[in-house]
């Protein structure tokens, strides 16, 4: 009996004392804790295979109609959720093969300025919000590949968890290519990421003034474009108007559809939401609304 107490108070004992770490687990845990919480993408680094059609230039189709398609993504992981805003990383870099075989990737400006005379299918690549693989996934990714990338941005989320910082901004819009290029833009998603047709006129102006003067502190850059929080408010004539007040010079609204390039009403720019699906669900979508 005396031994049978002893084998269950030693049993015990095992769970309730606090186990010894040896120096080398210690230096180990340290390290650990020091890495960012953050997974960055490294290509190859991470035994990334990068797609062949990724690292090519290939010559993209001529057109006589030539028309522009906006995407709109929100954040980039690595494997597949739930989540419907979530675009997983081998899709996305399948999707970026499709887009730059088909394609000019451009930016709201160039449509706005010089697409009228555009003989190819135009593309924005635009990210809602500013989540933080914009920072770690995207920025490295098109970094490498040289494509274009328009991000609006709601400045009460800089900063929050799961969110880019300023600092952060600030270097991706401070990139050039060795030929001088610029390959992110940085506009106005609101101030708080409300839906603007619930606002009153005046909150609508604060949500767009505010969004727009810290945008264009933090980068330098004056900032043009408004995104629609949900898509709420698109074709909304007091929106419009307060908009073009402030000095905005178009709103891109979530109404998945292709424009001729030649009839874009800046203020009701359209864009396809692309969601977790495949790419072949992502192709066909695109294609379709460009009647190709």
């Amino acid at each position: 009996m005396k031994k049978v107490l002893l084998g269950a108070l030693l049993l015990l004992m095992l769970f309730i004392l606090p186990a010894q770490t040896l120096p080398e687990e210690q230096a180990a845990l340290q390290t650990q804790d020091a890495r960012p919480p953050v997974r960055y993408w490294r290509g190859g680094e991470l035994g990334v295979q990068t797609l062949p059609g990724l690292q090519e230039n290939p010559v993209v189709p001529l057109r006589s109609d030539p028309k522009l398609l906006v995407l709109l993504y929100h954040n980039i992981v690595f494997g597949r959720t739930g989540n419907v805003y979530n675009r997983d990383l081998y899709n996305f870099e399948h999707d970026l093969e499709f887009i730059k075989r088909n394609f000019l990737v451009t930016n709201f400006t160039y449509v706005l300025t010089q697409g009228k005379d555009a003989d190819t299918d135009l593309l924005v690549i635009t990210f809602d919000d500013g989540d933080l693989s914009l920072y770690a996934i995207v920025y490295p990714l098109f970094v490498q590949y040289g494509l274009e990338a328009t991000i609006f941005l709601v400045p009460n989320f800089i900063g929050q968890v799961g969110y880019m910082s300023w600092e952060q901004v600030k270097e991706m819009n401070d990139y050039r290519t060795e030929n001088g290029e610029k390959l992110f833009y940085f506009e106005s998603h609101t101030l708080t990421h409300r839906m603007l047709k619930e606002l009153s006129p005046e909150e609508v102006r604060e949500e767009l003034s505010r969004s727009k003067a810290l945008i264009e502190a933090q980068t330098g850059e004056p900032v043009t474009v408004l995104a629609l929080p949900f898509g709420n408010g698109a074709k909304d004539p007091t929106i419009i108007s307060i908009a073009y007040d402030l000095g905005y010079q178009a709103i891109r609204t979530s109404i998945p559809e292709a424009q001729e390039v030649g009839k874009i009403d800046p203020w009701v720019i359209k864009a396809m939401n692309v969601e977790n699906y495949s790419t072949d669900v992502m192709v066909d979508k695109s294609l379709k609304l460009l009647g190709r």
